[in-house]
């Protein structure tokens, strides 16, 4: 009995080891010492820059990471939530929450980081979904419809656009909305979709069911478990956070990363920090969270397929 426990113990170790020598931590900073206090951080696609808002998303700022500087790009109402870069990283696309008559609207404005004009590319609109970027410009759905939005000409070709609308799984695709239900339950709430850098796959969370990976005609090609706030670092690895809470307050929160084939599983936080939301740059090597406190953390990866 005594042989067959160490066997196990070895064999653990060896499983964790293996699974571990895929993504290694190179290091992990505090964003600008005390001077910066911010959440629901967000990464450009270069690593480069950092956008970050305050808890109830009001205002939006930006930090770059290699100048020091630091920006006010507004203080919008909702330009937190989930504003995103263009692929070069030289204009920010994010929200104006306004409410007429107790109805709620949103428009969205970009930001050009070198010529620091604001210009507004949606006027308000009921039931935006999130912004999904696009060439020059990002796509957006609203009340059922596809809307692109760019600077100057754009590809033919659409990619598909993946989201949520009444807590359910939408494609948009070669003109066609499609509704996907991949678990298959009919009261399913889906929620935090958003497609794969490449366009093939979808990374969507199902409340109280966990976090799932699909190919955009709804088969399950990998089911990561609870891991919340999902975002993908590239197409073979997703980010997210497994927080607790007491019914009021969260008590703990990780940031983990997991890789689709279900060989990696590593927690990218402190056990002393209750990390949360993180943001992921591949081209960075770069996963950026904040801390409960509003410190934002920024950890620098050396990660092999």
């Amino acid at each position: 009995m005594k042989t067959f426990k160490i066997c196990l113990l070895g064999l653990f170790l060896i499983i964790n080891s293996l699974s571990a020598q895929n993504v290694n931590i190179v290091k992990r900073y505090k964003v600008n010492g005390n001077d910066i206090k911010g959440s629901f951080p967000v990464l450009s696609p270069a690593g480069d820059k950092l956008l970050f808002s305050s808890e109830n998303h009001k205002g939006l700022w930006l930090y770059d990471l290699n100048s020091k500087e630091l920006i006010t790009i507004c203080e919008n109402e909702g330009a937190g939530y989930a504003p995103i870069f263009n692929a070069d990283g030289t204009k920010v696309f994010y929200r104006k929450t306004i409410y007429q008559d107790k109805r709620k609207f949103d428009a969205i404005e970009s930001f050009d980081l070198v010529k620091k004009q604001k210009v507004e590319m949606i006027s308000p609109q009921r039931n935006l979904s999130l912004l999904q970027n696009y060439h020059n410009g990002f796509l957006v759905s609203t009340d059922r419809k596809l809307l692109k939005a760019t600077f100057g000409k754009t590809m033919n070709n659409i990619p598909p656009y993946v989201c949520t609308e009444d807590l359910k799984l939408v494609v948009y695709a070669n003109g066609k909305r499609t509704e996907l239900n991949p678990i298959g339950e009919n009261d399913a709430r889906y929620i935090w979709v958003s497609l794969s850098p490449d366009s093939e796959k979808i990374l969507f969370t199902v409340a109280g069911k966990g976090t799932f990976v699909s190919d955009l005609e709804g088969k399950i090609v990998a089911s990561l478990g609870y891991l919340n706030a999902p975002v993908w670092y590239d197409n073979n690895f997703v980010v997210g956070m497994q927080d607790k809470d007491d019914g009021h307050f969260i008590t703990s929160s990780k940031v983990l990363m997991v890789s689709l084939n279900g060989k990696t599983k590593m927690t990218l936080s402190l056990d002393s920090e209750i990390a949360m939301y993180p943001s992921a740059s591949s081209k960075g090597n770069k996963v950026a969270y904040n801390k409960l406190e509003g410190d934002i953390i920024i950890v620098e990866l050396n990660v092999k397929p």
